[in-house]
């Protein structure tokens, strides 16, 4: 009976931990990583702002032309802008904008003057979101001007048609307000002033380097 009892005892104390690594073990708890959520602006819809800088007019006399009509001059540039913009991806977007702005081109030099009292634009924009509120965009379009010339006893108005090109730089301040950093050239092509019944041809360009702020809708 003895000899039974102590065998019992031994299949127990050897079955015991046989049965206790069938059972379920404690797993260790599974670490996941929380989800990193990236913001991106929203740079949909309308906006409207206001900018200033400085602008870089040059006239290029053609056929013996001299005093201001072959000159460079500069002068305040400030106004508002307006557009739309499409974001087409995350990162990329469309837009269309015009801008008018009042120039302070006035020079005279050698018995002639020229002065530009407004200057606009009518562009095209593309842009690239490098980060979250930040935009990298290039733009081009029509532009106008304001010119006129003084000389030989004569003075000639005439609206100037030509063509813009220029890049800048846009940051978000808020959901609704942004701030901006751009350049633009313009090319208005060969511009003919009938000044005392003589006509004097000069080539006219422009370059604007100006900051604005705008407020989204």
């Amino acid at each position: 009976m003895l000899r039974i009892a102590s065998t019992a005892v031994a299949l127990g104390l050897i079955a015991g931990p046989a049965l206790a690594a069938d059972l379920p073990q404690p797993q260790e708890p599974i670490a996941y990583e929380e989800p990193v959520i990236v913001s991106q602006y929203d740079w949909n819809g309308a906006y409207f702002g206001a900018n200033m800088g400085y602008g870089f007019m040059g006239f290029d006399g053609k056929a013996g032309t001299s005093g201001a009509l072959d000159d460079n001059t500069d002068g305040v540039n400030v106004g508002v802008y307006g557009g739309y913009n499409f974001m087409v991806t995350p990162q990329v977007v469309l837009g269309v904008e015009g801008d008018i702005a009042y120039n302070d081109i006035d020079n005279s030099a050698g018995g002639f003057n020229v002065q530009s009292d407004w200057n606009a634009n009518i562009r095209a924009r593309a842009g690239y979101a490098v980060f979250d509120g930040t935009l990298l965009y290039g733009t081009g379009g029509v532009a106008f001007a304001d010119l006129s010339a003084k000389g030989n006893g004569g003075k000639d108005d005439t609206t100037a048609v030509g063509y813009t090109v220029g890049a800048g730089v846009e940051q978000a301040f808020t959901d609704r307000i942004s701030g901006r950093v751009e350049y633009l050239y313009q090319d208005f092509g060969s511009q003919d002033f009938d000044l005392g019944g003589t006509k004097y041809k000069t080539d006219v360009n422009n370059n604007i380097v100006r900051a604005g702020v705008a407020v989204s809708f």
